[in-house]
């Protein structure tokens, strides 16, 4: 008894697809297809399908062919990391829509009459969307450096933040881009401003962090180094490409 196969075009009706699609997916060696010895027909096995799955659902995640491509070329145990990053991201978004609805919900119930929201709770939904920002963009990383267990307390002190405190997080690190743009104008490392700007960034992350130490301190700063992700963030806030390499030889300098 041969393989149970399938035509391209009851393959292209499964997945909401073309037959031209999954023809070009044949041709970049996206999606491998079969030929039948009787009539050259394409046709697709049991690991194909399964295959198409994959690259189906990766592409509701927006990922590229050629980014899909790279991750089908990686081992399954990675391939099934990956879905589980992306389960997870799909479960903050939830988290996100969920906390949004509610407070629309409260300012609704507050407008016809309904109990008044405290300042904190009018805020909340902003608080845990760059809570979520944060995650999807730099969490991995995060997580591969410092453990699930810290990034998690880290979020968790985060999400409770009084509003007087999220306010003050807010200020510090604005006061903190400020003064790092007049030090990545000079090169000046010695100045008092430069000791602010380290004092700054050490006090913006003692509002999350649970245990500060100068040693994690640094490690932090070379992460911003290796990752374009991480050097972006102060380049394009504060306006400047030598911001971020700035930022660093501040921390290198101070925390000691």
């Amino acid at each position: 008894m041969g393989l149970v196969t399938t035509s391209i075009q009851e393959l292209a009706r499964l997945a909401k697809v073309s037959p031209r699609t999954l023809r070009y997916y044949d041709q970049i060696g996206l999606l491998p297809a079969k030929r039948n010895p009787q009539n050259g027909y394409r046709e697709y096995d049991a690991s194909a399908v399964d295959r198409l799955q994959i690259i189906r659902y990766f592409q509701l995640f927006g990922f590229s062919l050629t980014a899909i491509q790279k991750l089908l070329d990686q081992s399954p145990a990675r391939q099934t990391a990956a879905l589980a990053q992306q389960r997870q991201r799909l479960l903050d978004e939830r988290e996100h829509l969920t906390t949004l609805l509610t407070t629309l919900d409260r300012i609704l119930a507050a407008r016809n009459g309904g109990p008044q929201m405290t300042d904190s709770e009018k805020f909340s939904a902003f608080k845990q969307e760059q809570l979520t920002t944060n995650d999807r963009e730099f969490g991995q990383e995060a997580r591969d450096r410092y453990g699930t267990a810290a990034v998690d307390t880290s979020q968790r002190k985060f999400a409770a933040l009084s509003e007087t405190d999220y306010q003050a997080m807010q200020a510090c690190e604005q006061r903190l881009l400020t003064n790092l743009k007049t030090v990545a104008q000079s090169g000046d490392l010695t100045s008092d401003l430069a000791q602010q700007v380290f004092n700054d960034h050490k006090t913006w992350l003692c509002f999350t962090w649970n245990n500060y130490s100068a040693e994690t301190h640094r490690g932090l700063a070379e992460l911003y180094l290796s990752d374009e992700r991480f050097a972006s963030y102060y380049n394009d806030r504060v306006g400047l490409p030598n911001a971020t390499t700035t930022l660093v030889a501040i921390i290198r300098r101070y925390a000691q």
